[in-house]
């Protein structure tokens, strides 16, 4: 599905920061932090990026994967809402290159985070990513 058809797809007016966003979130491996977009997306000012990113958010096509150091990182979500952001993975920041990926958690710890009544679970890691790793 395009990023127009998504936006449309969700009720959302189709504007060039919107397609310029979830364009360039879809086509990151990993999660992008707000100053690689805005470098990216610098024909937009920060306030709109900004607002922007806040309403994807809200509506549920991305997510804040990770936040340190005063520095966002957003990625793109498949399957959620804006009632209901539904991540079963974790955001590992790479303590070699610097890049924030999310990892896919195992079933039991899964089903163990199922019988608990979170409001909310965020779990964040940090290590060498798997191509740093290797």
């Amino acid at each position: 599905m395009t990023s127009e058809e998504t936006l449309k797809e969700f009720n959302l007016r189709v504007t060039k920061i919107r397609l310029a966003v979830l364009d360039s979130l879809s086509q990151s491996v990993g999660a992008t932090s707000y100053s690689v977009l805005q470098e990216a997306l610098d024909k937009f000012d920060r306030t709109t990026l900004y607002r922007t990113l806040l309403t994807l958010s809200d509506h549920g096509l991305i997510h804040k994967a990770y936040e340190a150091n005063g520095e966002s990182y957003y990625a793109r979500c498949f399957g959620c809402t804006g009632i209901d952001h539904n991540h079963e993975h974790l955001h590992l920041k790479c303590s070699k290159c610097g890049g924030v990926e999310c990892v896919e958690i195992s079933e039991q710890l899964k089903a163990n985070l199922a019988q608990l009544p979170f409001e909310e679970v965020n779990i964040y890691a940090k290590g060498p990513c798997a191509s740093c790793a290797a």
